[in-house]
Parts: structure tokens; sequence; C-alpha cells
């Protein structure tokens, strides 16, 4: 407990004064506001010899009635996931009288899917964390550091495995990584030791679920556990979605998340190699999605063919160095009119717009180019 100096407001202009004193420095963030019996709020102000002049900028500018008052609060619990973290570790350390840098333990950011945080893989091959991971107590940090992130659950990524699939591969801490959670209406739930779903990439679900796509057909080349096909179902209003996905751990991710938001009616999975089921979607489509990192140029030829007569538009993912995007895109469009002469379509192919999603290595850019096919 600690004597400083509120501002008191009638409660109802709470927020108003709250962004005032926020905006100006003048709150004291560490501190719990003071709340009288009265229908009032007092804001703990940030130096009392400023106190004077908030409250005639108050009281003069904004015509609101205010007093100050000298009282006692406490120190909000620190909010700060880096703070949580730090202490979380700290205290562990000290009760086990190591001689190690607590911040050599701690990532500057991390992954979080529903109850479940996944440090990166650089962390595990530090000194100081091999140290940590051999003591018999060890156990006990991991619980501590996902409590501090309000998770249950902590693990350690990996290298994606070399293998078909692509498999993500995660070293699990403590916990389940069995996780289930929401995001931007739709629900995901799969196994993270096994598949691999990169938060970063929001921006472009977003986008992807932002486009119109009422009454579509859509094939998803590459559908994981629904990572583009939910908010193209679910946001976009597409129609029907052919998801086509070849891993064991992903397509049960995906039936997972097709019963968790009741899609069982507007999608048909495809499991197995996707070569062969854009086979079977000749013709049938308004819409493909591409979205396989690093290039998805395997199947460029049979998503173009699963294009309906009518035309429609394809979304290329693709790991492109940043000076050579302009030149990829146009050699691309290239490549597709020479793929639309051969089969004698008759489109003419646009390019909309090249998404620039995130940095995928030094100088080289996550990309997603959007190509019309037009009769």
């Amino acid at each position: 407990m600690e004597a400083t100096t509120f501002l008191v407001v009638e409660a109802a202009l709470g927020e108003q004064i709250h962004a005032l004193l926020k905006g100006n420095g003048w709150l004291n963030p560490t501190l719990e506001p003071l709340r009288p019996s009265n229908g009032s709020i007092g804001f703990p102000l940030q130096g009392v010899q400023r106190s004077e002049t908030v409250l005639n900028t108050v009281q003069q500018h904004l015509a609101i009635e205010a007093t100050l008052l000298e009282g006692k609060t406490r120190y909000w619990p620190p909010m700060d996931p880096h703070h949580q973290l730090s202490e979380a570790a700290e205290t562990w350390i000290r009760n086990h009288k190591l001689d190690v840098n607590v911040h050599d333990l701690l990532p500057t950011k991390w992954e979080k899917l529903g109850q479940l945080v996944l440090f990166p893989y650089e962390l595990g091959q530090t000194k100081a964390w091999k140290e940590v991971a051999q003591h018999p107590m060890a156990e006990a940090l991991w619980e501590r550091m996902a409590h501090a992130l309000k998770a249950s659950s902590l693990g350690l990524q990996a290298p994606i495995a070399n293998d078909t699939y692509r498999s993500a591969q995660v070293k699990m801490l403590t916990g389940s990584p069995d996780v289930r959670f929401s995001d931007h209406g739709i629900t995901y739930a799969f196994d993270a030791s096994k598949v691999m779903f990169s938060s970063g990439n929001i921006t472009e679900r977003r986008r992807i679920g932002a486009m119109n796509m009422q009454g579509e057909v859509v094939v998803d080349a590459y559908a994981g556990v629904g990572y583009y096909t939910f908010p193209m179902l679910v946001n976009a209003g597409a129609a029907h979605v052919h998801a086509c996905e070849i891993n064991p751990a992903s397509l049960a991710g995906l039936k997972r998340g097709v019963e968790a938001n009741g899609l069982g009616e507007r999608i048909t999975v495809h499991a197995g190699d996707n070569a062969r089921s854009l086979e079977g979607l000749f013709e049938t489509a308004d819409r493909c999605h591409l979205g396989l990192l690093p290039s998805s140029e395997p199947v460029w030829e049979a998503c173009l063919l699963a294009l309906k007569p009518t035309g429609g538009v394809l979304h290329i993912h693709m790991n492109v160095e940043e000076e050579k995007i302009a030149s990829w895109t146009s050699a691309t469009v290239d490549y597709f009119q020479n793929l639309v002469a051969h089969h004698g379509l008759r489109f003419s192919v646009q390019p909309l717009h090249v998404e620039r999603v995130k940095w995928f290595a030094p100088r080289v850019r996550h990309v997603v180019l959007d190509l019309s096919f037009r009769p």
C-alpha cells in the first residue's frame, strides 16, 4: 500500500478521463484506481507536482467536475507477459540456487494456440536452456512458465520434418499437444505436435475470409487443418469447398474442425495425393487456393484445369526474393498464358493483386499472387 494523489470524477466519465490521462502521460498505470462508494472513480496520477495542472485541465478545458484526493491503493498485478515469464523463471532459479542468467532462458516471442504455448527452436539450443533442461526439477519450471503465459501446456518447436507431409515437430515440455481454439469466429482443433499452424499468417487468413465468395465452389489444394478452408466457408461465404489433404494428422484436425464449425454439408474432404484428387475436379471450381510453401507449382496446371469454363481465380502462395517479386509475377503470368494456349482455354490471364504476407527468411517474402482467368 502507498499514498498517492487521485483525480476523482463521476464514474460515468471514467473511460473519457482514463483516455485523457493515459494519452498525456498523467496516469500511473502501476496502481489500482480508487473506487469510493458514491458513484465516482479516482485515477492515480503520475507525479504529485502535476496534480493541479491535471485538475485545471479537466475542470476548465473539459468543464468536468473533478477533485483531488490523497489516498492509498495497491500496485496492479503486472500484466505484461514478458514480466510474468521473467518472474516465474527467476523464482525457479533462485529456489534451486542455479548460476543461470534468467534472460538466457526467456524467448522474445512465442506462439500461442489455445492452451498451448510454443517456444522457438533456437531457444532450446542455448547453453543455459540445455543446462536447465537436465535439472531433475525442470518440469516445475515448464509448469511455471506455462502458468505465467496463462496456458496449461508448453512445447519447444523443432524444424519441419523432411517428409511427404512437411510434418510439424514439437518437443512437449508439459501438458498436452492437443489444442482447440477460436480465431475470428472459427474453431480449429488438432494435434500441434504433428501439424504446423502458423499464427503469423493471420493477415492473409483475414484477407481471404474478407473476400466475397458467395455461391462459389472452391478447391483448396492444400487444406491442412482448414487454415484457409474454414475462412473461405465461414467468413467469405463459399457455397462448397473441395479440401485436398494428404497428411493423416492434418486430415484428423480438418475433420474435427468441420464438425466444430458445423460445415458437414458444405465441404468435401479429398484424402490422399492432390494430383489425383484434382483430376476428379476437372471444370468444377470458381476459385482454387494453392497454399503450399515454398512452392505449389506441381499442381498449377491441375488447378487451372479445375476452373469452370467461365473461368475463375487462383491464389498462388510462393516464397520469392524481395527484389524478384515483380519479375516472378510477370513470369508466372506468362507461364499460365502458355498453359491456357496449350489447352485451348481462351482465357485472359490477369494479375489482380500481389500480397506480401510476411518475411520468410532474410530478403525472402511469403507472397500470394491472385490471378484472374476469364474468357
